[in-house]
């Protein structure tokens, strides 16, 4: 799973699934049903995904070998599964028996989802340049649409948005209101760049600075700090890669491989006493202070199981010093998967760098917009909700599927920024082979 398939250019190892007009079609379709499902609920991004991924199940397997990312998202989908025989949040005599019952098992749907949205990401592998191009376009356009009516309803006290919940008989109180709002600025931060790419053209810089200048000033309006803050390692991050390129993707994988494999020991050198003091209303600062106590509670627990873990789930059994989860990816996964799962899981992350790197030979702007995509999506995670959602995956798989549709659109160079020629997007390492003809 991974954004293009180098090797297939480079006449290697596997040959590039050849394109399929039905996955185009369920790509548009997606691309035109996101900036919908962020403005009225985030949460429906997992029956979307999951019901495009059904639909992609017979691309699964064509002409496509199983790659190393697939096998590690596997076996720590199994390490989960299996860590359910001890974990303190698996009742002894689980209820089969009713949606309830099967909807409460993290393992069931973890499985189920990587099953569906792997699905859909492989399906966009498969995006000929025509559809990747439509794709990106009838996204970046929604994207467009939906941050200047979030930043409206920043603005104005989300009129539009309360007049919606009226209209569908689930009115909705003015602060609930402005909270669900609060929730496009996720996604607008987490495909910001594969947008951003798509409109790099110099008549076209303008709607991306518009863009960004929504989503930041929207979020910062609606107290959400974890895009904002998503924002500025993002930036920071595909800058880096756009000008430096290889030797910044190597420092940025060292950070990842440090952020989930020494994520506890971080937290304790922090110290016990308090970080911040905030005050009785400042709502931000609350908000910092009442994570790190979690993270520092969470880290004292990891100390007692730090093999194994607690077994899936176990961070919600923490109430209340944990309220449901840790808000913290890394943190999480050792909770409940020890170091096992942990170390797992930088081990995928450090294969999609890897490929990230692969690809910064022959487009750069491309590889620097994928690295900051990833970059967004772990300092929301590391932020905020829990690892295992299912609308957070499913938004993971999305932008993922958005790399992987620009990625088609630029096949051939069409889209290639002549400003970085001899040193980007056309430049490649010594040790790389010319492209075919």
């Amino acid at each position: 799973m991974t954004f293009a398939d180098p090797d297939a250019q480079e006449g290697t190892a596997r040959p590039t699934p050849p394109p399929s007009r039905w996955a185009g079609w369920l790509a548009t379709g997606v691309a035109a049903l996101t900036p919908l499902v962020a403005y009225i609920g985030h949460l429906g991004y997992a029956p979307v995904i999951a019901l495009v991924g059904l639909l992609s199940l017979p691309l699964f397997f064509r002409n496509r070998r199983p790659d190393p990312g697939q096998g590690l998202l596997l076996a720590l989908v199994a390490w989960a599964v299996i860590s359910m025989a001890w974990s303190i949040a698996v009742p002894a005599h689980p209820d089969f028996h009713t949606y309830h019952g099967v909807e409460s098992m993290t393992g069931v749907k973890l499985v189920l989802q990587l099953a569906l949205y792997g699905a859909f990401v492989a399906a966009s592998l498969t995006l000929s340049k025509a559809a990747g191009a439509r794709t990106s376009l009838v996204l970046t356009i929604g994207l467009l649409a939906v941050s200047v009516l979030f930043l409206l309803e920043a603005m104005f006290k989300a009129p539009l948005y309360l007049w919606y919940r009226a209209a569908i008989g689930q009115p909705q109180r003015p602060d609930w209101a402005l909270r669900d709002v609060a929730g496009v600025s996720y996604v607008l931060a987490l495909l910001f760049w594969p947008a951003t790419l798509r409109l790099e053209r110099p008549r076209w810089r303008f709607a991306a600075g518009a863009m960004a200048a929504a989503t930041v000033i929207g979020a910062w309006l609606l107290n959400a700090d974890a895009p904002l803050a998503a924002l500025v390692v993002s930036t920071l991050v595909f800058a880096a890669v756009r000008l430096w390129g290889r030797p910044a993707l190597m420092a940025w994988m060292g950070v990842l491989a440090l952020y989930f494999l020494a994520a506890p020991l971080l937290v304790h050198a922090l110290g016990p006493g308090p970080l911040i003091h905030p005050a009785a209303d400042d709502i931000r600062e609350q908000s910092w202070a009442a994570r790190l106590d979690i993270w520092r509670f969470a880290a004292s627990r990891i100390l007692e199981r730090p093999f194994f873990g607690w077994g899936l789930d176990a961070a919600r059994m923490f109430s209340p010093n944990i309220p449901l989860h840790t808000h913290n990816a890394a943190i999480q996964i050792w909770l409940e998967l020890g170091a096992v799962g942990a170390s797992i899981a930088a081990l995928f992350w450090l294969w999609l760098g890897g490929r990230i790197d692969a690809l910064e030979a022959r487009d750069r702007p491309l590889a620097a917009t994928a690295a900051a995509c990833a970059s967004a999506y772990l300092t929301i995670g590391a932020l905020s909700f829990g690892v295992w959602q299912e609308w957070w995956l499913a938004l993971g798989a999305l932008s993922i599927a958005a790399c992987a549709a620009l990625a088609a659109a630029r096949r051939g160079g069409d889209f290639q920024d002549p400003s970085f020629s001899g040193e980007g997007s056309e430049s490649r390492r010594p040790e790389d082979p010319a492209p075919p003809p």
